[in-house]
């Protein structure tokens, strides 16, 4: 009995680090400078959309992102001249707990000072990350069905 729960707590702090190490490395792999190089739906038709309570899908496309490594804070730049430009701030997280799924990237938007005055965030899927590219979900509901906004990245080397 007793190899029972010895057995039973190892494999338990096993598993918890495992969860820990994917969060870690999912944490690094965002880290840096990203360009945002298309927005893509899933499902048939013509969509318009405003990311992020922000401007419209095709003036994100071309945006500069940067996520900062010791503070979770970042920035993501529009440069589109037919666009509102400029830099916009934001707070990210990679959650470690369980009502969030593994892989799941949270981000809110704040002011200049990094301060949210609504409290609103964004809970995005990745879909994709690894050295070179990175691909965002994010869910829209769409005449009653649910749509998903494909935001798709390439590291930068800025």
């Amino acid at each position: 009995m007793k190899n029972f729960w010895v057995l039973g707590f190892l494999t338990l702090l096993l598993v918890g680090c495992a969860a820990t190490n994917a969060i870690k490395e999912t944490k690094r792999a965002v880290l840096g400078n990203w360009v945002l190089t298309t927005v893509t739906y899933d499902g048939n038709g013509a969509f318009k959309s405003t990311l992020l309570q922000d401007v419209s899908a095709s003036c994100f496309e071309g945006s500069e992102w940067y996520f900062v490594a010791n503070n979770n804070r970042g920035t993501y730049t529009i440069t589109d001249n037919d666009c509102k430009k400029g830099e916009r701030k934001f707070i990210w997280s990679v959650p470690g707990n369980k009502e969030m799924t593994e892989g799941d990237l949270l981000l809110k938007i704040t002011d200049a000072n990094y301060r949210s005055e609504t409290n609103a965030g964004y809970q995005l899927e990745l879909a994709t990350i690894n050295e070179t590219r990175m691909s965002w979900r994010l869910p829209a509901l769409v005449n009653g069905k649910t749509v998903y906004i494909n935001m798709n990245f390439t590291k930068s080397t800025k």
